[in-house]
């Protein structure tokens, strides 16, 4: 079935592989801080309509990106936007929980940045979020590849 969202927005899952490329971050600018002035959570899809298909394929999909989850900036991120809930660290028997993996799916694809602001641990720039929409937008002598 088909699923609209009234406004593209930036999920924890796009948070946690964001990083300030600049020149002045050195390859560390990760993670980066999320300060937020609006957020929006989804229905989590556990409620009518849901069916023993759709939590299959959420409870598959997120056992094909733990490998790539950076689980402390989840945490982080997740703390940031006032979700309090995730364990501080990812056990083998979470990673087993079919009930655990769909609340975590929730908290990875329902839960948006609508506004705010991303910051970088290392340099301090802040990129804002408008409409969901993460401004990256670098002067040229901030980009680590310039060639003159």
């Amino acid at each position: 079935h088909y699923l609209s969202h009234p406004v593209p927005t930036m999920r924890l899952l796009t948070h946690n592989t964001l990083r300030n490329n600049s020149a002045e971050a050195d390859g560390k600018g990760f993670p980066l801080k999320i300060t937020c002035t609006e957020i929006r959570v989804d229905n989590d899809g556990t409620g009518e309509g849901s069916t023993a298909d759709d939590e299959a394929r959420e409870v598959a999909f997120v056992k094909g990106i733990l490998g790539i989850l950076d689980w402390p900036t989840l945490v982080q991120g997740a703390s940031q936007m006032g979700l309090k809930t995730l364990p501080p660290m990812l056990t083998e028997e979470l990673a087993a929980d079919p009930q655990f993996l769909r609340a975590l799916y929730h908290v990875l694809m329902n839960v948006h940045l609508v506004r705010g602001m991303l910051t970088c641990p290392v340099t301090g720039r802040e990129f804002p979020v408008t409409n969901g929409i993460v401004n990256f937008v670098l002067e040229e002598d901030e980009c680590e590849n310039v060639r003159y």
